[in-house]
């Protein structure tokens, strides 16, 4: 009789397809170390929620990726209906065990929960300490509730996006003296690093300085040759000089970016798309300067792909033109879109056919050639809500309508 025929009382016709599990004893074995594991994972879930810390995500999940295969036995019992009978023949609440399923399937909810009620109640019973966390610094600085939120978060991995001006290196001389003083975590194993060496030396002011904490603080370039040093110490390395940075890019182009079709694929988009990046400054002087000197050629055109023939007005002959320039950046992703796509286009052609009443020729954007038909693009500058300071609400109206 198989296992759960044994529990149950059910009789199941025997296939060679199912293992049974052959003696008593096994069968008591398989049956307690799944009610043992339950139980135990219900402890560690209990004792985990009743630390008074917070809880990164690399003091549980490894731990809680142990407990599946026993979710799993005791989920296929719930969702068959056999689940109660189980809990009633070996002893079990049922309404621990499903709670112990949920927990487990929403651990990181539970953790999430945990740690912001740590949070809050840490800012209230430290206020005093954190008010002054950094009076040795400057008396006059006091951590924000933001602040505060990223010195306490102990997670593994922890980012804090600020605008320039906004405290950072204050907040990350304030984070090192936290995990010394309330973490006991010794200054030789915290590494302060910054993109700078005049952000280095205010964090040195601020932390070896003022706070008397000797860690290290480097640049992300003296951090990286160090540890090259150490794994390589008869090798001198240096930042390389603007003389030699063009070659290594380049030999790093055709040793690993060209030798992938994809990489290469990926590159082409990016350019496309980014190379000439949007102004994002506040001058509007600047911003118009920016656009007048634009360059709203295409790809089709950089990559001498385009070739146009037209009849000069003047001398009445045929001249190829070899430089497409379009009127905008966001016509000339749209030109590029339809180029790497292997879509024929052209760009401003004249409508072929009569429009009633029209005072000019009508030049749609874009006309597109696929096996023989045509199709119109018009591209239209509003943004996602209809809205254009070019042009009245009565005119947008209009176009829309046509």
């Amino acid at each position: 009789m198989g296992f759960f025929d044994r529990i149950f009382g059910h009789k199941k016709a025997q296939t060679n397809t199912v293992e049974k599990i052959s003696t008593a004893s096994e069968q008591a074995a398989f049956k307690n170390e799944n009610v043992l594991k339950l139980l135990d994972l219900k402890n560690y879930i209990d004792s985990l929620m009743g630390e008074e810390r917070y809880i990164a995500k690399s003091d549980y999940l490894e731990k809680i990726k142990e407990y599946e295969p026993v979710i799993d036995f005791f989920s296929v019992l719930q969702s068959s209906g056999m689940l109660d009978s189980f809990c009633q023949i070996n002893g079990l609440p049922m309404a621990e065990v499903q709670n112990t399923i949920e927990a487990f399937t929403d651990i990181e909810k539970l953790i999430d929960r945990h740690n912001e009620e740590f949070i809050t109640k840490t800012m209230i019973e430290e206020k005093e300490y954190l008010d002054n966390i950094l009076k040795a610094v400057d008396p006059a600085i006091s951590l924000d509730e933001d602040q505060r939120r990223a010195v306490l978060t102990d997670e593994d991995y922890c980012l804090v996006i600020a605008g320039a001006g906004a405290g950072k290196t204050t907040t990350v001389a304030a984070k090192v003296k936290y995990l010394v003083d309330k973490q006991g975590i010794k200054p030789s194993q915290i590494l302060v690093v910054s993109y700078t060496n005049k952000a280095v030396n205010e964090l040195k002011e601020k932390i070896r300085g003022a706070l008397g904490i000797e860690c290290p603080i480097a640049t992300f370039h003296s951090t990286g040759n160090a540890v090259i040093h150490v794994n390589a110490p008869d090798e001198k390395l240096n930042i390389v000089d603007n003389s030699r940075l063009y070659f290594v890019i380049r030999d790093y182009f055709r040793g690993s970016v060209m030798q992938n079709e994809s990489v290469v694929n990926k590159l082409i988009m990016f350019f496309a798309s980014y190379f000439d990046a949007p102004y994002e400054g506040d001058d509007f002087n600047g911003f118009f300067n920016n656009i007048a000197k634009a360059n709203f050629s295409t790809m089709r055109s950089d990559l001498e792909d385009f070739k146009c023939k037209i009849i000069d007005a003047r001398t009445k002959k045929s001249v190829t033109i070899q430089n497409e320039v379009l009127r905008s950046h966001q016509e000339v992703e749209i030109a590029n879109f339809l180029y790497l796509n292997n879509i024929d286009y052209d760009y401003e052609p004249v409508y072929p056919y009569n429009i009633s009443y029209a005072r000019k020729p009508y030049t749609p954007d874009f006309t597109i050639h696929q096996d023989g038909r045509s199709a119109y693009l018009e591209h239209f500058g509003i943004s996602e809500s209809g809205k254009n300071d070019r042009y009245s609400q009565e005119e947008l109206d209009r176009y829309k309508q046509a």
